[in-house]
């Protein structure tokens, strides 16, 4: 990942259905979301799903303050501009 730091996110959800096929299956895997234009973001990467265990890769500029919270269906990361 890009950046002076990395941020792991997991989430405790396969991305696969039950028969096995993907639920999500991004065409970039070293690119998930664009951040160009983003102060602190560097970078969002797949990491890759296992055993109902689902997780991505957050490069930041650098080893700031984080929180991670949930809000509706979503995971929220919010990371620190400055320390």
């Amino acid at each position: 990942l890009r950046g002076g730091a990395k941020l792991r996110v997991t989430v405790f959800v396969p991305a696969h259905d039950e028969a096995g096929q993907p639920t999500y299956d991004p065409a970039n895997r070293a690119e998930l979301v664009n951040v160009t234009g983003y102060q602190t973001f560097r970078q969002v990467a797949w990491a890759g799903s296992f055993e109902g265990t689902t997780t991505t890769g957050l490069g930041v500029r650098a080893r700031l303050p984080f929180r991670v919270f949930v809000l509706g269906n979503r995971v929220v990361v919010d990371v620190a501009h400055f320390w």
